[in-house]
Formats: C-alpha cells, structure tokens, sequence
C-alpha cells in the first residue's frame, strides 16, 4: 500500500490484536488500532484464522474469528464509519456478528505469497473484484445442513443431508444466510435480461441440446467482469432433488455501458439424477425451471421448459408398494393367486376392499401380515424371479 500510493499517502501499521500464542497485551495494541483509526482517512482492518484453526487433520468447532479480533473491530468501528476488512481463511467465518459494522469485505481466502500486491491492487482500484463466492456464509453454524449430523457418534457418521449439501439446503428451506452462493460485488454494477430457452434434440434420441441466451450490461462507470450463473430445477422429481442447482457459468468483461450476449449450452447430463434403482443418471420427463442470475439467490430471471423422455419405471423390489408390483405384468403375475388375476380381488387371499387399503403399502411390510398368503421368503423368491429375468 505504501508502494503503490506514493509519497502523498502515508499508511500507518499497528498489531491490533495478538495471535494468541504469546503474552501479548490485547487491550493496549486494541487501545493503539483504535488511536490510529481515531486520526485516519480511511482504515483497512486484516482478520483471519490463526494457524491453529487451519489444518488437514482436525476440523475446528465453530466457525467464529478469534474473538479479540472482533472486539478489535468493534472498538475501531465505534471511532470510523467506513472501516474495510480484509479476511484470511482457509475456510469459511461467521460474519453475521460483526458485518453491520464495516463498509466492506474483501476475502481473500489463503491467497499466497502475492497477496499483499493483490489486496493493494483491488482496495486501491487498480483491479476491479469479480470473484464470486463458491461457498455459502450461514448465519450461523447451526444452519449448515450437517449440523445434527456432524461429528457422529463412536467413529460414525451419518450424512444425513443427502443432496442438500450447501446452497442447495439453504435455498430449499428459503433460509436467511449472510451471503448466498455466487455472491460477488465489484466496482461497478451490472443487469442481467433477455433471457431465452432453445430446447433440440430428445431425451430418447440421446441428443438433447438446450442452449441458453442472455445480455449482460455494465450498467457502472468502470470496467468489471460479471459471472453469469445459470442454475436447474427439477419441478416434476419422484425423488428428493434441490430447489436449484448450478449447471453453467460465463465470465464475461465489459467496459461502462458496454453489452455482450452470452450462451451457455446444457445436455442431458444437466437434468438428471443418479438413480439408485437404475444404477445409472436419469431424466424424467416434466417441467423444468432454468433460472440465470448472479448468485443462487440473486436470479434475473426463470424460465420453465417442458422435457419428453421416455417413462422410467424403477424396478420391482421389496421396498415397491403393492400396487406398483400389481401395475407391472410380472409382478402382477407372481401376484395372481393372491389377489385375483383380475388385481381387483379375484379369489385370492387378498380381496377387493382389503386391496383398497393396503396398495399403497411397500411389500416387504406386506409380508409380514399373516394373512396376505405370502411371507418374506416367497417375496425374496420372487425379486430373484424377477431379476433372473
């Protein structure tokens, strides 16, 4: 900073806090930060995670900076309003607490050797920030998705959020968070429309081809580079899939008043899921909603797009509901004696007004009664019917 603002800038250095593994008097290098702060034009305050907190074999306990930091902070704010922060982490802090307090944050993540010349760089104009956030800053730590989770019990863990891992569980309970996936402010600002769908090929053919359009404009008064994120949702899923999820980005750069049409091109692969029952990714057919925008919160706009694909029936297994085995030919066969091969209550064991009430339920429970005729044996000889087949 002294370097690249010259003779007429003088840039005043004081500890502020201590690290923690000293003797260090915390309250007067605060007391020193705050007499500083009191005389200055402008204050930048650089906050992180001690080496203590930043490690490949242990995960920390909370997600809070060094509490003398934040008192630090705090004691500064109380003498200037336009106080800066500049964070080192290796992963990401609550911010919650202390963000209303300061003008701005630069993070900068673990950022190398060359990170003073870039915090210099980016706090003085000479680059403008376009980084966008891969990660969501929670509130808190007990709105992570793994909380209840995380760390187990006697060496074991349960991944209990399945596929709502981050955004994708923040955006489906429309939680509050700090600073939502892909966010990213710059020095300039920028708008987002003309948002187009065009669907060719089929999901039959093995050719579907979606390409998706937009204008990006800086709408600022200084070159930038905004990124462009397009996200998919699943409106019609048999299976529990996430509200949104990021399946294309474009960067594009762009001088004041200066518009780019962008494209982004998606195949099959950005509607499916992994099919447990399949063993392989699945599209199913039905609605999707294609939403662009610059974060997974801050949407321009969304596009709903209907997808033709061939019916996936999953196949017959225990956890399958009386009526999905009566539904398929086999199933309805190996059923025959049981039900009637009419499936509405023939002779069989199981009959009309009993099928009403027990169709819905998975058949393994089924063979547990006592009265439907079958147990779990003849069911397990069955699926190995089934599966021979």
């Amino acid at each position: 900073l002294t370097a690249a603002g010259g003779s007429e800038v003088d840039v005043g250095v004081v500890a502020g806090f201590g690290l923690g593994d000293d003797d260090t008097d915390d309250d007067v290098l605060r007391a020193e930060a705050v007499e500083l702060a009191r005389v200055a034009d402008h204050v930048v305050v650089f906050l992180g995670l001690p080496a203590a907190d930043e490690s490949e074999g242990y995960d920390r306990a909370d997600m809070r900076l060094p509490a003398v930091q934040v008192a630090t902070l705090a004691a500064v704010a109380d003498v200037h309003d336009r106080v800066v922060v500049v964070l080192a982490n290796g992963a990401a802090v609550r911010t919650s607490t202390w963000d209303d307090r300061v003008a701005a944050i630069l993070e900068c993540w673990l950022s190398g050797q060359a990170a003073g010349g870039a915090v210099a760089d980016l706090l003085l104009g000479e680059a403008n920030p376009s980084g966008k956030l891969a990660e969501t800053i929670p509130l808190r730590l007990q709105d992570n998705s793994a909380y209840l989770n995380f760390p187990g019990d006697r060496g074991v863990v349960r991944y209990g959020e399945g596929v709502f891992v981050g955004y994708r569980a923040h955006d489906a309970l429309d939680q509050l968070v700090s600073y939502p996936f892909g966010h990213g402010l710059s020095y300039t600002t920028f708008a987002i429309d003309d948002v187009a769908v065009a669907v060719n090929g089929s999901v039959a053919d093995g050719d579907l081809a979606v390409r998706v359009t937009a204008t990006v404009t800086n709408t600022g008064d200084v070159d930038g580079a905004e990124v462009v994120q397009l996200y998919v949702g699943d409106d019609d899923a048999s299976v529990a899939r996430p509200k949104r999820e990021l399946k294309g980005a474009r960067k594009v750069w762009l001088a004041p008043g200066e518009r780019k049409k962008i494209a982004v091109d998606l195949d099959e692969r950005a509607f499916a899921f992994w099919s447990i029952d399949w063993d392989r990714w699945v599209v199913e057919a039905g609605d999707f909603t294609i939403a662009v925008g610059a974060s997974s919160r801050n949407l321009a706009a969304q596009v709903s797009i209907p997808l033709d694909a061939p019916a996936i029936t999953p196949p017959l297994s225990a956890a399958s509901t009386l009526a999905e085995w009566l539904d398929d030919p086999q199933g309805r066969r190996l059923l025959a004696r049981f039900v009637g091969d009419d499936a509405s209550g023939g002779d069989g064991a199981i009959d009309r007004e009993s099928l009403a009430l027990i169709d819905a339920m998975p058949m393994r429970t089924l063979a547990a009664f006592p009265h439907t005729g079958f147990d779990r044996a003849q069911l397990d000889a069955w699926l190995s019917q089934l599966r021979a087949t």
